[in-house]
């Protein structure tokens, strides 16, 4: 029992993970506005839709722009939906454009960026009405997750899209120690251990791609945008699929043990360039921390979803980790080694 404790830790975790991930809710947040643009010195009714606003939901005020921005002059709250009214007066210097919204309700800020567009009409000719506005602390009493725009409930796809990434790279770093193992000191057992785990890491980056698939379509409203990290995905894995190929036309086991753990440690640091270096150079990325965008440890992931997503990270590679020693055992069988 002492010495399978990795295979139970891998199990409590991904339970809680699992648990926590599908139960703890969102915090109330901001879905959408009914309108793109609006003409200052004009009075304007927006209509706010708020998601999962809980039994008592305390609008106190809505404001567009930021720190300097407009307050709404009234505001109502029925069933999920605020109404603001602004009357935006940019004056003669006032910047147009876009202006985010956030409203202040039970005590926190809640913010939609970009929301919509202030453009100068032509009576406003006087001063600027813009305020100061000190947005206080963000309070929650309960256990919530982030409600981001667009991510919305797609958040909890964190807890299995990210973690098959961090697993993969983390099996296909064992597997090249083995195939230097095997290079110095030539034994099959290396080179089984090598095999079983780029295999399963095989299987990580495919369920990562589905789960990232699917997080795009809901996010991007495509199942493969046109993306660099997604691009680089896609060569990497079709080169770990030529490795496939390449150990199923070798009949000696010693010959093709070697010739694989050449091909693996000439594939795995261009498979990390592919996916890690290259998506941050570029300057067109959609994925989170890479070609200028910002990461998620930046805005989204609060105490509450690290307190779910180490451990889901830890409990993937230590479940892979259980699979790959089962497929080098079964190996191991099939080739009648000690």
């Amino acid at each position: 029992m002492i010495k399978h404790w990795w295979k139970i830790a891998a199990i409590v975790l991904l339970l809680a993970v699992l648990a926590g991930g599908l139960l703890v809710p969102l915090k109330t947040g901001i879905t959408g506005v009914d309108k793109l643009n609006i003409a200052s010195d004009t009075t304007t009714r927006l209509r706010i839709d708020i998601y999962n606003p809980g039994a008592v939901f305390k609008p106190e005020k809505a404001l567009l722009g930021g720190k300097y921005g407009f307050l709404a002059t009234r505001i109502s709250y029925d069933t999920g939906v605020l109404l603001a009214e602004f009357n935006p007066k940019l004056g003669k210097s006032g910047p147009e454009g876009m202006s985010n919204l956030y409203v202040l309700a039970n005590g926190h800020w809640m913010a939609f960026p970009s929301a919509v567009s202030i453009t100068r009409s032509a009576t406003d000719t006087g001063s600027s009405n813009a305020v100061m506005v000190v947005a206080d602390e963000l309070k929650s009493e309960a256990v919530t997750f982030p409600n981001r725009p667009i991510l919305n409930e797609s958040i909890r796809n964190l807890f299995y899209h990210v973690p098959m990434w961090f697993s993969m790279i983390f099996l296909l770093l064992i597997s090249a120690v083995y195939s230097v193992k095997y290079l110095i000191k030539p034994n099959l057992l290396f080179d089984m251990r090598s095999d079983a785990l780029i295999r399963v890491a095989i299987l990580t980056g495919f369920l990562g791609c589905a789960t990232g698939s699917v997080w795009a379509s809901v996010t991007w409203d495509s199942w493969w945008p046109r993306d660099p990290k997604l691009n680089g995905v896609a060569i990497g894995m079709l080169m770990y699929g030529a490795y496939l190929l390449l150990r199923s036309g070798i009949g000696d086991e010693y010959q093709k043990a070697r010739i694989s753990a050449v091909y693996n440690l000439f594939v795995f640091p261009i498979f990390i360039a592919l996916i890690v270096i290259m998506p941050k150079l570029s300057g067109d990325s959609l994925h989170p921390g890479a070609g200028g965008t910002v990461g998620f440890n930046q805005y989204d992931l609060d105490n509450t979803m690290r307190m779910f997503f180490y451990p889901a990270i830890l409990g993937w590679i230590l479940l892979w980790l259980w699979m790959a020693s089962l497929l080098y055992r079964s190996n191991k069988l099939k080739n009648y080694l000690p």
